[in-house]
């Protein structure tokens, strides 16, 4: 009798260790603290004619490559060509060649319907293509949530076609930059392999509400929080390392459409790749870069390289003028005169990894 009694005690707490035993693997699963690295990429799993799971993929434009230092990557939105437009007319080809760079718009498809409303046909991507001769598209269709998709294929086009380079850049379309400032930060840094170079993003969490632009479903990602990662706005490698990301990338058993996240976060900690933060170079405000070309007159040099255009895309004009006459004429801020400290802005939520920045200035100082 007593045995007869205690069977239910007994299988109760079994069902107690078991069931703590589950909630604590799947808790452990999905907050581990030290990510599987892979040790070795196998070649053989590699399926070169695809683009991650896009089977089959194809350039429906490419172009050759033909540089020794520093391919540059823009992402771009096929309609947007007034963004090509004034990344062409600041950085001529011409003086690209003298700086050792090749540059390369990223673009994909665009629906009939887009053509039809904006006016941009494929015919038209074709001449501009021929005309430039800095364009790759793929054979997929322009959305947001195919950037992956647009990201890969500039670091495999670039290991593909530019084995002579040392580095490649990685930028979005909508960002200005001093390019002279990042040539320069290569150069002191001296970029080792299975190093990323850009604005870390640390202790960021997937946004769980429905409704928001940037929902992340559990299946999507499960985990509560994502690895840290750069922003794509922009971020610098080595071509070595951007092959592996991409090896990595091919073999990967899940699509994630951030794209950014995706290659600088997951695939980075799968191969264990550290970073080399350079974030005080970066202004998520494009207010400041305007304070600097206002204050051009006291020859003061900005203290940032590289930020966002705020919908202004003839503020890489004018900036690109600024950083080449300051190269020379100009000299470094005090703390007391830094950009932060004389400009005036409106204060805006950073947004370096779920989007464009766009800000309202309130008033502007500057000194």
């Amino acid at each position: 009798m007593y045995i007869r009694r205690g069977v239910p005690y007994v299988i109760f707490w079994t069902l107690i260790v078991v069931f703590f035993y589950i909630t604590f693997k799947q808790f452990s699963v999905v907050r581990k603290s030290s990510p599987v690295y892979f040790r070795k990429i196998n070649s053989s799993q590699i399926d070169r004619g695809n683009l991650l799971n896009l089977n089959p993929f194809r350039y429906v434009i490419n172009t050759d490559c033909d540089t020794s230092f520093l391919v540059w990557v823009v992402t771009s939105y096929a309609a947007d060509v007034s963004a090509r437009s004034a990344l062409r007319r600041a950085y001529s080809e011409s003086e690209l060649e003298e700086l050792g760079v090749r540059r390369i718009f990223l673009l994909a498809l665009l629906h009939d319907d887009v053509q039809n409303k904006t006016h941009v046909t494929q015919n038209a991507i074709l001449d501009e293509a021929r005309r430039y001769n800095d364009i790759i598209q793929g054979n997929f269709i322009e959305a947001y949530k195919n950037l992956t998709y647009k990201h890969v294929m500039g670091l495999k086009w670039a290991t593909q076609y530019c084995k002579n380079a040392s580095y490649i850049m990685k930028m979005d379309h909508d960002i200005v930059v001093d390019l002279y400032k990042i040539i320069d930060v290569i150069k002191a840094a001296s970029i080792p392999h299975n190093i990323v170079m850009g604005y870390v993003l640390r202790n960021m969490s997937p946004i769980r509400e429905p409704m928001n632009k940037w929902y992340v479903t559990r299946d999507e990602y499960i985990a509560d929080f994502y690895p840290d990662f750069l922003s794509g706005w922009l971020y610098v490698t080595t071509l070595k390392t951007a092959k592996d990301l991409v090896d990595v990338a091919q073999i990967y058993p899940k699509y994630f459409w951030i794209d950014d996240l995706f290659l600088t976060g997951i695939i980075r900690e799968e191969l264990g790749v550290k970073f080399h933060d350079i974030h005080e170079i970066y202004t998520t405000n494009n207010e400041y870069l305007n304070c600097c070309l206002k204050a051009r007159t006291k020859k003061f040099k900005c203290d940032f390289a590289v930020g966002p255009n705020g919908g202004d895309t003839e503020l890489q004009v004018r900036f690109k003028d600024f950083a080449k006459y300051c190269r020379s004429n100009c000299f470094p801020r005090s703390k007391k005169f830094s950009v932060t400290n004389t400009c005036i802005v409106a204060w805006h939520d950073p947004n370096l990894g779920r989007g464009v920045a766009q800000v309202s200035p309130l008033q502007l100082n500057v000194v």
